[in-house]
Formats: structure tokens, sequence, C-alpha cells
């Protein structure tokens, strides 16, 4: 039996999150313009009273959507990588406006359904729908129905929803309980109360201004925030019992998830696409015999395991991000960078002897930057610029060849480079970008460590012009005092505030957002850059707690 998307029949899955009718989720009086318990934060005159962004509606991610079925079904498979790719804008996979639902990705949605719920009767149904000997079917079908399909939506059933899914699990039944099971998991895996981010209601009120969230609304935003999952049922517990109406309250719920092995999940994710780590698959670089699949894997694992570590250690902290020199290492890489495995051939974290500074030094990172037979300063500038100081830097002219100079085995990579600088169509741009790219040339293309080039010394010296931060340009010499400057910058901690925003709120930046920007980046700054409070304080931001209202129709 094929149940599509669209749902079981006309009337069956009533969209009740989507405008059919109210949720049974009020929203709550949340206090104006309050932190949580962490204090006041000082405001520009404009952002006197709550000022959230928008609140667009979110498809689910394949990141989203994988994470959730591990989290209800126990199924670790990753089904959704057979989605379609996701579009990005500014880097990220999670804008709601770049992502719509298309037949391509409707029929996957099927097809996934049928096999995540065929695969979750077969191998777990015990644990999923237990039903003792002797029991009522109908009785343990009806309770499962009700369990899951709340955990699925986020939030209490409407009468519309419920009675669809009942009498599905009767009609299946007849075939057997584990049927009736898995055809409700298939049609609650395919109904847009499911596929899509329902955590702002839009339909029109006579407010002005901002409206409060709902308790199941701030649950799944808490949820999806912080684990890129579903709530799970403690989190449901609290926003049912009143405790979940109040910052405090969300920010105790928050600290509770950040201490979840599933908030590693969502650093891994922001990271892989704020670095845009998915270029690293399939990228050879010279110098080394290695398999490049089994190097680039150590590579992403090490660099990894070091944002994790820069996150949740008691001493994480934007600064150690730029400044920590370990180094996590596995049989892999020790063989090319030196240190040690650990007992097993796995990871073991190290200083090693070769000079490490913080992310801009990680091996995985400087290899990502490089061409594959020599290092690439435009391409490390430019990153510096956009990704680390939210810098744009402008494109070059379209009558400019891109490609890189060729190798020259009695040259270094800045002699070669120096026509862009010595250009005059050229050297505008140039002067930003490759004083920067320079300072990282003792790192190779494999980013190991290099006192020579082609017998030539390695000249380290660069320039970081233009930040409109009087500590932070100027010249330089090294990636070490380049990392340096960043751990200490307000420039570059507001940068890293604003790619998370960006990344969970899944939009590009609207005027709207200033004051909940401002809330956040005036945390992160008083916390002394404490990387778990940068994600506690997300959720304390007027974009977080409220939505805009909407105008009520005549």
């Amino acid at each position: 039996m094929r149940l599509w998307f669209w749902g079981i029949s006309a009337a069956s899955l009533c969209l009740g999150a989507l405008g059919c009718e109210q949720s049974p989720n009020k929203s709550q009086a949340v206090p104006p313009g309050t932190a949580g318990s962490g204090g006041s934060v000082a405001m520009p005159q404009s952002c006197e009273g709550p000022s959230p962004g928008p609140a667009p509606l979110h498809p689910l991610t394949r990141f989203e959507y994988n994470n959730i079925v591990r989290d209800l079904l126990g199924d670790a498979s990753q089904p959704a990588s057979a989605f379609p790719p996701e579009n990005e804008v500014d880097g990220y996979r999670t804008n709601a406006n770049a992502n719509h639902a298309n037949p391509l990705l409707v029929e996957s949605y099927l097809t996934v359904a049928e096999s995540v719920s065929a695969r979750a009767v077969a191998e777990r149904l015990a644990a999923l729908a237990p039903c003792a000997e002797g029991a009522d079917p109908l009785a343990c079908g009806a309770a499962f129905t009700s369990s899951f399909a709340e955990r699925a939506f986020r939030r209490p059933l409407l009468p519309g929803e419920l009675t669809p899914l009942t009498n599905l699990f009767v009609a299946g039944n007849q075939q057997g309980y584990a049927k009736g099971i898995e055809l409700v998991v298939q049609a609650v895996l395919q109904s847009p109360q499911f596929l899509y981010r329902v955590d702002a209601l839009k339909s029109a009120t006579p407010e002005s201004g901002a409206i409060a969230l709902g308790s199941f609304e701030l649950a799944s935003r808490l949820a999806f925030s912080l684990w890129g999952s579903v709530p799970d049922p403690d989190l449901l517990a609290a926003a049912r019992d009143g405790r979940l109406s109040t910052p405090a309250d969300v920010e105790r719920e928050a600290r509770r998830l950040l201490a979840d092995a599933r908030a590693h999940d969502i650093v891994r994710d922001f990271s892989e696409q704020w670095l845009d780590l998915k270029r690293l698959d399939g990228a050879v670089r010279e110098g080394t015999a290695l398999n490049v699949n089994v190097l680039n894997s150590s590579l992403e694992q090490s660099l990894q395991r070091f944002l994790n570590a820069s996150y949740f250690d008691e001493k994480g902290s934007f600064e150690k991000l730029f400044t920590d020199p370990t180094l996590w290492v596995d049989g892999t890489l020790a063989s090319i960078y030196g240190g040690s495995a650990a007992e097993d051939g796995g990871f073991l974290a190290q200083a090693l002897e070769e000079p490490r500074s913080g992310l801009l030094t990680q091996p995985a990172l400087l290899t990502l930057l490089s061409h594959a037979d020599q290092t690439a300063p435009v391409i490390r500038g430019v990153f510096v610029r956009e990704r680390i100081l939210c810098l744009p830097v402008p494109p070059p002219p379209p009558n400019v060849n891109a490609v890189p100079p060729d190798p020259d085995p009695n040259a270094t990579t800045r002699e070669r480079f120096r026509q862009h600088t010595e250009q005059e169509a050229c050297s505008g741009c140039h002067r930003l970008i490759d004083g920067v790219g320079f300072g990282f040339e003792r790192y190779d293309q494999l980013g190991r460590y290099r006192a020579t080039e082609n017998e030539l010394d390695v000249d380290e010296s660069g320039e970081l012009l233009a930040t409109n931060e009087e500590a932070l340009d100027g010249a330089f010499v090294g990636a070490a005092e380049l990392s340096a400057r960043i751990a200490k910058s307000p420039r570059a901690r507001d940068c890293l505030a604003a790619n998370w925003y960006t990344y969970t709120f899944g939009r590009q930046e609207q005027p709207e957002d200033s004051c909940s920007l401002t809330q956040l980046k005036q945390r992160f700054a008083d916390s002394g850059g404490d990387l778990k409070e940068l994600l506690v304080g997300l959720t304390q931001t007027d974009s977080f707690l409220y939505r805009p209202a909407m105008t009520e129709a005549p």
C-alpha cells in the first residue's frame, strides 16, 4: 500500500500546524527584552521590546531527517542520503527559502518512508511498539500511534490528525499487528507536519509587534537548534507541564540539551558547512602515496575532533579555537605529520614538535585551502576574510585568468603570485587577499610544516588590511601571529556568532535581525567567548523566543 506525501485521503491528515486550524499550543507570555538568567543585554535604542526576525517554514534537512529516524526508530542507516541535495545559500544548506518540495523530493520521501517503516517493524517491532502476549493489539496500536505521532509532530495531536492514523492502523492490523504499525510509521514520515519544521505558527492574529512562542514551539526550536532532531520525552513533558514558558526555562533546557552527546552532532554539521568540508571528498594533493579517501577521512575526523573539543571541553572558548596547539593524530596522519596514534591506531590529541596554532593551522583546513600541487595564498586569504572575519571579497573581473601559475622549481609561491599585486587590474583586491594568504606559506598543500620551498627559504610575512579594527590590521609574521590576533578580535568573534545565527535560523540576515544579533554578540562577548554560551545565547534572542505578528485578514 503506497501512502503518498499529500495524505492518506483528502480529509485524513488535516494540516493543523500549517493552517487548517489553530494548534492546541497557546502562545505564552515572555517578558519583553528579557535575556534569561544571564542578565539584561544592552541593546540599541531601536531595540526596545522584542524585535524578532522572519520565521519561515523549514523543510527538514537531510541531516535532521537522519537524526529523527535514528531517535524515533533506532534507524542509523542515514536514509535521507538518498534525497536530492539541498541548495546552498552563503555556504549553508539550511536556508528555508532556497529549498522547496519538488516531484523528485516527494518521490524520495515516499520511497524512504516505505523502506524505513518496513525495516523498523522487521528489526525492532518489540522495542518500537511492544504488545504483550494476550494484550489487545488495537489498544497497543492506539497507544503507539498517539505517542509516536506526537514526538514526530513535536506537539500534541489534533483530533483531525489522530483519527485517520488510528483508522489506518486498524486497516493494516487486518494483515497483522506489524503491518498496522508499519502503515502508521509510513504515513507519519510522509506527512507535512513531520516533514516541515512548523515551530512558529503564522495564522493571522489581531496583535501587532512580536508574538511569544508557545511551549511546544519552543521545545521544537530547542531540539532542532541544539540537536538537529525532535524533542525528547523530557522536553515535551516540560512543554506540557508549563515548564517552558520563560527565557529562564528555555535556558535551563538548552543547557540540558547541550550536555547530551547529540549536541556534538549539531556542531559537526555547522562546522562542515561553515568550513565547506565537503570539498575534501575526493580531493587529491601531491606529496603522499596514501589512499586519498583514507587520508581525507582521517583529516576530516581530526578536524572535527579538534572542533568538538573546542566547544565542549571545560575550557572551550573562542580564543582556544584559534590558539590551541593540539592536533588529533591517528595512524594515517602520524605518518605524515608526526606524533603518535592511540594504541589501537585511533586518534590521540597531542601538541606536535612542529608548530600549530588553532583552527587555521589544522591540516584538514590547510589541505582544503590548497591546489593539488601547491599552496593557494589567494584561496587561504579569501577564506580568512570571508568566513573568519565576515569581510566580503569582490569577485574577480570576468576577463581574469583564475588558473594559478604553474609550480616553478626555481621560485617560491610568493614569487610566482607576485603578478597579482603588480598588475593594476588585480592589485586592489589582491593586496587585501594575498597578504593574508602568504602568512600560511610555512604549510604546504598537505598542511605539512616546512622551512623551505624548492630549497629557498619560505617567507611567511603577511599583512592584514582594511578590517576597521586597529589591533587586527597590520603586518604579521606567520599563521600563529595571525591566529593570536584573530583570537582577540571582536570582529572575528562577532563573525562566528553571525554564522551560527544564519545556520540556526535558516535564512539570510534581514534588517529585522539586528536586535537579535546584537543580543547574541553581546552575550558571547560577556561570556569571554565561551563557545557553549554562544549556543545558549542563540536560544535567548528575540528571533528564537518570538515570531513576527501577522496582520489579521479583513
